[in-house]
């Protein structure tokens, strides 16, 4: 005789009256969330108020806990419980700021208010190509990550059986070619930063921008301004051969809207000792002399300085000239272009920071558009046929 199949998770079997003690009762058996069939029983003045009894305690046994995600919760309220994960708290402060933003404007005011329930891969599609058209690709891909993670803890939670983002149509955006400046380039805008930094400010003050030697370290090194503005006389070693720094954290900007020190950087391959060349160690030697605070690059008062003021007086160095358009990340291209000529793909991924070498080609290397050298395969066409 075949044994009597398991109910399926979270049901129950017939209810069946009977009394206990004298008193009208309910029983069925329940297989709980963990796969146990459990005996559940419930009593009543009647016979049919303990029935309903022992249903309402099976319904409050299936009803989710009060912080869990539903089919009926909006997509807002699933975005805030994604933005409470332990996991968002290992994300870049500026990349979290840059999500809760995208959340509170575009998502909550375009789409915060359907039900998990309702956000088929047609809406969620929708949703993408409007904010595509409205606010740019690059908006859009940031909404697009953020409802990735939002319908992911949904579908953990069991509000929703798959996640509708995964099938939605891919965001296009037109992809820059990769422009780095060359060998006289760079050092042209290196003469341009020391002239400024030489000509007195609009109050006929001597400048505190330290452009030129900023302009050092982004050259010798390729890190980011935000690496290189939370440089600390701790991070610099001056007497090793080479000298060294090492990247341990960067420039954030907090809620509040006041800078602070990160204590580390943007990824975990961000965190990296970096050997300088010689003109480098030139600038880090006066540099230390000089100092009197914590920090190799402080502000006129001797405290982290904002990386906004420092793109100002970039914008201020270069403007008029034929390189009035290069910002700072250009440096980083100049570096990782230069490093992959000469070192190799490996060493200009390393030199950057980045976990893949696919990061360095796609969006910091100038494509090389040297074909190869084919000579000796291509003499074949040019051998006169024998007699």
């Amino acid at each position: 005789m075949m044994a009597r199949p398991p109910l399926d998770l979270e049901t129950w079997g017939k209810i069946r009256r009977t009394s206990v003690g004298g008193k009208p009762t309910a029983v069925a058996y329940f297989r709980d969330s963990d796969g146990v069939t459990r005996k559940m029983q419930r009593q009543g003045v009647t016979p049919a108020e303990a029935e309903r009894n022992l249903k309402r305690a099976i319904r409050d046994r299936l009803a989710p806990a009060g912080e869990d995600l539903t089919g009926d919760s909006t997509i807002k309220q699933a975005a805030q419980k994604w933005l409470d994960e332990p996991e968002t708290q290992t994300l870049a402060i500026g990349s979290l700021r840059r999500y809760k933003a995208v959340i509170d404007t575009i998502v909550a005011d375009g789409f915060g208010g359907v039900r998990l329930s309702e956000a088929t891969v047609p809406r969620v599609d929708r949703f993408l190509k409007a904010v595509t058209a409205n606010h740019g690709p690059g908006t859009a891909k940031t909404a697009r990550t953020v409802l990735q993670h939002t319908f992911a803890i949904a579908v953990r939670h069991g509000a929703i059986r798959s996640n509708p983002v995964r099938d939605a149509g891919r965001i296009v955006q037109a992809k820059k070619p990769i422009v780095a400046p060359d060998v006289t380039a760079v050092l042209e805008m290196q003469a341009l930063m020391r002239a400024y930094d030489a000509t007195p400010d609009k109050r006929g003050a001597k400048r505190a921008a330290d452009l030129g030697d900023i302009f050092s370290l982004y050259t010798s090194t390729g890190a980011r301004t935000a690496e290189v503005l939370a440089l600390r006389w701790d991070d610099v070693d001056l007497d090793s051969t080479p000298a060294t720094v090492t990247i341990t954290g960067t420039v954030a900007i907090a809620a509040d809207g006041k800078i602070f020190r990160q204590e580390h950087p943007k990824t975990e391959t961000s965190r990296r000792e970096l050997k300088l060349p010689q003109y480098a160690l030139d600038v880090l030697l006066r540099r230390r002399i000089e100092s009197y605070c914590e920090w190799v690059f402080p502000s006129a008062t001797g405290t982290l300085r904002w990386p906004h003021n420092l793109r100002r007086n970039w914008r201020d160095a270069l403007a008029g000239t034929a390189y009035a358009e290069v910002t700072p990340r250009a440096l980083r291209k100049a570096v990782a272009t230069l490093l992959r000529d000469e070192l190799g793909v490996e060493a200009a991924r390393d030199q950057l920071g980045h976990a893949s070498e696919m990061v360095t080609r796609k969006h910091y290397i100038q494509p090389a558009h040297a074909g190869p050298d084919a000579t000796s395969a291509l003499d074949a066409f040019g051998k006169t046929a024998s007699k």
